[in-house]
């Protein structure tokens, strides 16, 4: 499950070192993963509207129940 900010909202706060790039698809945004469990963590990218933004994992966050929160459904497979 993701959740999208704005970069000035978003603080790594360890494994910086750990991350490595992917690209795939249109390759506009950089989504990112740990080299040590392979989680994708978060993607930096742009909005449909051209502002920064940043996509998280939500499962990468203390404190936050993943089953608690509202979701959007989204047919890929027609899109």
């Amino acid at each position: 499950m993701m959740t999208f900010t704005s970069p000035d909202k978003f603080t790594l706060v360890q494994g910086e070192d750990k991350l490595q790039d992917y690209f795939f698809n249109k390759e506009i945004i950089n989504h990112l993963f740990c080299t040590a469990c392979g989680i994708r963590s978060f993607a930096r990218g742009k909005t449909p509207t051209g502002d920064d933004m940043v996509m998280i994992n939500i499962r990468c966050l203390d404190d936050v129940d993943v089953f608690a929160q509202p979701t959007k459904q989204y047919d890929g497979k027609s899109a």
